[in-house]
């Protein structure tokens, strides 16, 4: 039985609070495209592997607050609101975005996030964790 688009991202942001860095990797395809707008794109699942890995290997716990969710018309993308939270022990960071991520099949090909990266550089200086690989003001 197949997925439908919403089930697979909602599959997606449960490999993330399991922290799951290889179940989130193989949930995408081998060429995938990830932005974190507007960090520049990566491509394939080693440049992935390598963005997340830090912030999911330091943090106790990862939640997605999913606040919308929504699929296109043609079921190959699905649009979501949402807040991102790292938590550091007793400390967290909330990275509110819009995230699209398009499919192939039951694979990510393309995702893009869009969110207050500066935002999100502060408040993970502010708690003195650094915010990643890449990831600048």
């Amino acid at each position: 039985m197949s997925r439908t688009p919403e089930q697979i991202v909602l599959d997606f942001a449960a490999l993330w609070e399991a922290r799951d860095v290889e179940g989130i990797v193989a949930a995408v395809t081998e060429d995938i495209v990830y932005q974190n707008c507007p960090i520049p794109e990566l491509v394939g699942r080693a440049a992935v592997r390598d963005f997340i890995r830090p912030n999911l290997e330091m943090s106790s716990g990862v939640e997605w607050k999913l606040l919308f969710i929504a699929t296109t018309a043609d079921g190959k993308a699905v649009l979501t609101e949402r807040v991102d939270s790292f938590f550091f022990g007793d400390r967290q960071v909330a990275a509110p975005l819009m995230g699209i991520f398009e499919l192939e099949g039951e694979l990510i090909a393309r995702w893009r996030d869009y969110a207050d990266i500066p935002g999100f550089v502060r408040d993970m200086q502010a708690i003195g964790r650094a915010p990643g690989p890449g990831i600048t003001s």
